[in-house]
């Protein structure tokens, strides 16, 4: 009997502690009669939709003057000494392990630092301070609370480009890869971090954090074309695939040459070393940027010329596209040797022949 009075006034000191810890947690400044923690959880995919507008508003009403509580919240984590008392607590009578976690809010600890995310991500470009912040909640173990920051860092547009690229060769994992998308969703803005993206593919090929790289690439633009092409001419197969695969996208014009790259660019094949120097030719120098064959032949340098008309000359085939660029250059005066124009229209000339005997 003395024990068992003794474990109940323990139980009831513990339940105490933890109410006692429970009210004296910041959680934010009030906003019509509710806590700002509470305003931004209604922000959280988990919340009630029709809670969306009023938690928008009420963070907006406070603006930047919100960001050092956000920044509390997205770091909240338990005291040390939390945990074990709440071990102790879930073996003293008349208390149910549910209310006690339920109290001292072990199920909330990812929508509290998620909230925090959230209503970051709903200042926009006015979170700029907390991109560091951001950025290492990219790594963050709980799904709710990295797919907020990545919201978040997306709302920004560019502003994050320095933050992440200093961060890119420190950073492994899904932690990169989130880190990686950010950049894909800048585009053209993030072009500068092409020659990192290629170092990712080329260590990490074939993973979460390669395949989010060449995502990127791929929304660069063509000024991310003299990067890329350094897969494109690499001695490893699965990097000149990949590297041409990234080039198509780049240069969707130029399609039927990239589908006949692929399908016969091949370690050791014949023309292997003139097609892959007529590509470094072409898009494998910054200060040389071409948006097409076209424009390399008549306002490029005579190298770019003569590279771009090898380059038709490998995909023209009867009554294609490539075909016809060929045959419209016949009377062209060109910055390239003739002799290189020559050859291509014999191959076009000898395939029509064939085709014309069948």
């Amino acid at each position: 009997m003395k024990w068992q009075i003794i474990r109940i006034c323990a139980g009831t000191l513990i339940l105490i502690c933890l109410l006692l810890i429970l009210l004296k947690r910041d959680r934010g400044p009030i906003i019509d009669g509710k806590p700002l923690e509470k305003w931004v959880q209604d922000l959280l995919i988990t919340a009630n939709p029709s809670k969306h507008n009023e938690s928008k508003k009420a963070v907006a009403r406070l603006g930047t003057n919100a960001i050092p509580w956000l920044l509390k919240t997205l770091h909240y984590n338990d005291p040390v000494w939390k945990k074990p008392l709440i071990n102790v607590a879930e073996f003293t009578p008349l208390i149910e392990i549910k209310t006690i976690h339920r109290w001292a809010n072990t199920y909330e600890l990812a929508e509290i630092r998620a909230g925090g995310v959230a209503g970051l991500a709903e200042l926009g470009k006015l979170a700029a301070p907390t991109i560091p912040d951001l950025v290492e909640a990219l790594g963050d173990s709980e799904h709710l609370v990295y797919n907020n920051a990545l919201v978040a860092l997306y709302r920004l547009e560019e502003l994050p480009f320095h933050e992440i690229t200093n961060s890119l060769s420190e950073i492994q994992g899904e932690h990169r890869t989130r880190m990686l998308h950010v950049l894909r969703n800048m585009k053209q803005d993030a072009v500068a971090a092409a020659p990192e993206l290629v170092k990712i593919i080329e260590i990490k090929t074939g993973s979460n954090e390669a395949n989010a790289a060449i995502a990127a690439l791929s929304t660069m633009g063509i000024k991310a074309a003299p990067s890329v092409i350094q897969l494109a001419v690499s001695d490893r197969y699965e990097l000149r695939l990949a590297g041409l695969n990234i080039l198509s996208r780049l240069f969707p014009a130029e399609h039927e040459l990239w589908t006949d790259l692929k399908s016969r660019i091949q370690l050791g094949h014949k023309n292997e070393k003139e097609i892959l120097l007529a590509l470094q030719n072409v898009w494998g120098h910054a200060d040389e940027i071409y948006t097409s064959l076209s424009n390399a032949i008549f306002d490029g340098t005579p190298r770019s010329c003569e590279a771009a008309i090898i380059l038709i000359g490998v995909a023209a085939k009867p009554g294609n596209a490539y075909a016809r660029k060929l045959d419209k250059l016949r009377s062209k005066t060109l910055k390239s040797d003739p002799k290189t124009l020559q050859a291509a229209l014999k191959k076009i000339d000898a395939f029509k022949g064939a085709y014309s005997k069948k």
